[in-house]
């Protein structure tokens, strides 16, 4: 009797969770010790209705959040993708934290990580400054209009380059200054019509054994900063930027050129 009400119960409790909720709800049943499920079986343990289930269990294979395998299903690709990702990204992002928070309270400024992910810029991390945050982890942005997606479009594949500087259309000219200060400094200037406005980052290259670039450090000022006062921030995000590196296995001569980069900044197109 008591196995009967509490299922009754479930039944009840389940059948609560607003139909929107419903596919997430049912993701959290496939674990390492239960990574497979009948419809059954897991309309049962969940207590949502069969056809609920089968309407959710459709959601989540359209977006390969769950795949079929006859009458069981598991986890999907999207889900092995993400796994990837994390394990690429994650390493790094764990032996630069020490650095960013370094770099933090040294320049009284917002600091963040950046990967590039297909055609976006990724934030993974970022550390604030009084609770105000320019950008928000898992925030994306257009790489164009974004220093730290030009910062990694920089170094970029050509392909890449060649395709997003060619859509780029009569800001083209603009956007290829850029590239040279960012290429030639390693820091990566604003523009003016940047997005979120009223924020004004520069970011340098984060890169490991071999030269392979990992990610865009940034720091951001909250308004438009007095470049003339901005020397020692932009030295410390090129020091930190190479210990993060050097850590990775990074131990070719480091060209960051925070002199070049504040003379040539003035002369760059808006």
């Amino acid at each position: 009797m008591t196995g009967a009400v509490q299922g009754a119960q479930q039944v009840r409790e389940a059948s609560a969770i607003p139909t929107l909720e419903r596919p997430l709800y049912l993701l959290t049943f496939f674990t390492p010790q239960q990574p497979q499920w009948t419809l059954a079986n897991l309309a049962r343990a969940s207590g949502l209705p069969k056809a609920s289930c089968l309407r959710a269990l459709r959601v989540l294979g359209k977006y390969d959040l769950l795949r079929r395998e006859g009458d069981t299903y598991r986890l999907g690709g999207a889900f092995i993708a993400m796994k990837a990702h994390v394990q690429v990204h994650a390493p790094p992002l764990n032996v630069a934290l020490a650095h960013m928070e370094h770099l933090r309270e040294r320049t009284g400024l917002s600091v963040a990580w950046a990967v590039l992910d297909e055609q976006t810029t990724l934030y993974t991390e970022v550390l604030p400054v009084g609770g105000a945050a320019p950008v928000v982890p898992g925030e994306r942005r257009d790489v164009l209009r974004d220093p730290s997606g030009r910062l990694l479009l920089a170094f970029a594949p050509l392909s890449l380059r060649e395709r997003l500087f060619g859509e780029a259309g009569a800001a083209r000219p603009a956007l290829d200054a850029l590239d040279q200060v960012t290429r030639r400094a390693w820091l990566s200037a604003p523009r003016a019509d940047d997005l979120p406005g009223g924020v004004t980052q520069v970011a340098a290259p984060v890169f490991r054994s071999g030269g392979t670039l990992v990610a865009a450090l940034s720091v951001s000022w909250p308004d438009q900063p007095d470049w003339a006062g901005a020397a020692p921030a932009l030295s410390a995000l090129c020091d930190a930027a190479r210990r993060v590196s050097h850590d990775m296995g990074y131990l070719r001569p480091w060209a960051g050129d925070a002199a070049f980069f504040m003379d040539a900044r003035a002369r760059l197109p808006g």
